[in-house]
């Protein structure tokens, strides 16, 4: 290809409808154009976005797009007032009308952009703009209410991250966020040492999310159950949405896999597979592309420049925004990496049709201490359970997994340290004589007791190796005063037995043959959730605690188990 030359803009000022001034830096190759449109929008500053390797716009340009890269409202050189979400479904609308107005847009435009600028395409979609013509959201979640709450729990550890960080980034923009350097010190310090913030009590009260400019975190604490604050502030249906799809995200993602596969599946049933794509790597949140992931390399295929994120996006906006014929709708639907075996496999649906969702229980004896409990195709003919208290002063603490904050490592990590707790109970299957794929949504099924009135119980699938090593794939979370509706609290009468669902989202992984498959069932892992006082009181109002004694049933009546969707090999 010559060599093209790029004009770039920057602070360019649109406005919105309601008169607020957003600002942008645009790349467009020198000339009339006309040129498609990609609009990139983020409150974490244009600028800083630039650094990116996988937004490029240097590289958009040079093939043929002018690149917008916009500061959400409130956010840097943008007017207003930032709240998450409030605004992005009419600010994004209005900012794809501008685009598609201008001289040098052929008035095709197309979004792209992961984490929150992610999820403000799903905004805008849903505005159905008459210029829009595809995006590729990537590590969106499905609601925001699913990102900050998960089975009811408040997903701290990212509240708190992300609070610190917007209040970080932010500070020297908004006068009201006491703009000092003692101020900006005590958010440093909090961002190195986040596990001391989780344990601030009560959880509305915590210092840094008292100013005005941070309302967002109180007004998510006082808001745990679904109602008008979410379903005003929320993303999408996506009933009204019916553009071409381009959808990214990663096993160990803290969104979680389960909202970026619930989108995909949406979306498929009504776009057919040439409208919807969807690919799903062994990556977090933040390190798409990287081979190594937590205490795993995955291989060369799972990273660098064997996964070309940016000549994805290239494809699939040259097809829709400059009607080039380049085969990519003809293409399956669904790219999985399947973990295990360490490569790309291609789908045609998702769940994938050929699952066999498989029962496998948990039996006695999972006492803690290394002592296995068993994990086993046979359900229990006979009463059995095992009891550990949960004390939230000494939570079990979050090992790798599905999380936000890199200092404490993310991904497939040991857990050996966690099971070794006496609050922690081990169900795992025998030595797999054969390998075994499991691909698909997990959850699990617990029978419990509790001696408090709201308390919360924990599951985990892990990968055990011959030599002992236990890697966590996945983990779910269910507050019992939401166990059946997240809608509308229903607290415990003590000792009385119920009936727990516990999503642990999805995954695609090959157990080997001498591996087991393991559950781990507890009720904490702090900090990425937040501790259940067991008190009962408000969500996050409470600064007292107390112990837990809680009690695992699995007999003929009560079949503790997990359902793993176990795919033929």
């Amino acid at each position: 290809m010559d060599q093209v030359v790029i004009k770039i803009e920057t602070d360019v000022a649109i406005t919105m409808r309601d008169g607020v001034t957003l600002r942008a830096d645009i790349f467009r190759p020198e000339g009339d154009g006309p040129f498609p449109t990609l609009v990139m929008r983020t409150p974490y500053d244009k600028r800083r976005a630039f650094a990116y390797y996988f937004y490029d716009p240097i590289r958009m340009a040079r093939n043929g797009y002018a690149v917008i890269f916009q500061d959400c409202r409130g956010c840097f050189a943008s007017e207003g007032t930032f709240y998450p979400w409030r605004h992005e479904s009419s600010d994004g609308y209005d900012t794809i009308e501008w685009a598609a107005a201008q001289n040098w847009s052929n008035k095709k435009v197309g979004m792209y952009g992961y984490s929150y600028p992610g999820s403000v395409q799903w905004a805008a979609a849903e505005e159905r703009p008459p210029h829009l013509s595809a995006i590729a959201p990537g590590s969106s979640p499905e609601t925001v209410k699913d990102l900050v709450f998960r089975g009811g729990v408040f997903q701290l550890q990212l509240a708190q991250l992300w609070t610190l960080t917007i209040a970080a980034m932010h500070g020297r923009r908004q006068s009201t966020l006491q703009n000092s350097a003692e101020h900006l010190r005590q958010v440093a310090a909090s961002l190195s040492d986040l596990s001391q913030e989780a344990r601030y009590l009560p959880l509305n009260q915590w210092p840094i999310a008292e100013n005005e400019s941070l309302a967002f975190y109180r007004d998510w604490l006082r808001h745990p159950e679904c109602g008008d604050y979410w379903q005003k502030l929320d993303l999408p249906s996506f009933s009204n949405i019916d553009l071409p799809t381009y959808i990214i995200g990663g096993w160990y993602d803290v969104v979680t896999a389960a909202g970026v596969l619930s989108t995909f599946t949406k979306l498929a049933s009504k776009g057919g597979s040439h409208r919807v794509k969807l690919i799903m790597g062994p990556w977090g949140h933040e390190m798409h592309l990287m081979r190594k992931v937590g205490d795993h390399d995955f291989g060369l295929s799972a990273g660098g420049d064997a996964v070309d994120l940016i000549g994805l996006h290239l494809r699939w906006f040259d097809y829709w925004l400059k009607d080039i014929d380049n085969g990519v709708v003809d293409e399956p639907p669904v790219r999985i990496f399947v973990m295990g075996d360490n490569r790309w496999r291609n789908e045609n649906e998702w769940p994938l049709a050929r699952t066999h969702y498989t029962k496998y229980f948990f039996r006695s004896d999972a006492s803690p201490h290394g002592a296995d409990g068993l994990l086993t195709r046979e359900p229990p003919l006979e009463d059995e359970l095992e009891s550990y208290t949960y004390d939230p002063l000494d939570p079990v603490p979050t090992e790798g997994g599905s999380i936000l904050d890199m200092q404490r490592g993310f991904g497939p990590v040991d857990q050996r340290a966690v099971e070794s707790r006496a609050d922690v109970l081990v169900y795992s299957t025998e030595p797999l004589a054969d390998e075994m794929e499991v691909t698909g949504p997990v959850s699990v099924t617990l029978y419990a007791q509790s001696s408090a009135v709201d308390t919360d119980f924990t599951a985990k699938l892990v990968d055990v190796w011959p030599n002992g090593e236990a890697y966590v794939v996945l983990d779910g979370i269910v507050r019992a005063r939401y166990r059946s509706s997240d809608a509308s609290p229903s607290f415990l009468t003590p000792d009385a037995v119920y009936e727990y669902s516990i999503d642990l989202a999805a995954t695609s992984i090959v157990f080997k043959a001498g591996h087991r498959v393991r559950i781990e069932i507890s009720s904490s892992s702090f900090p990425k959730y937040d501790r259940n006082t067991n008190t009962g009181a408000p969500i996050g109002a409470d600064n007292s605690t107390r112990p837990a004694r809680q009690t695992i049933f699995h007999s003929a009546a009560r079949s503790s188990h997990v359902i793993l969707p176990v795919i033929p090999r």
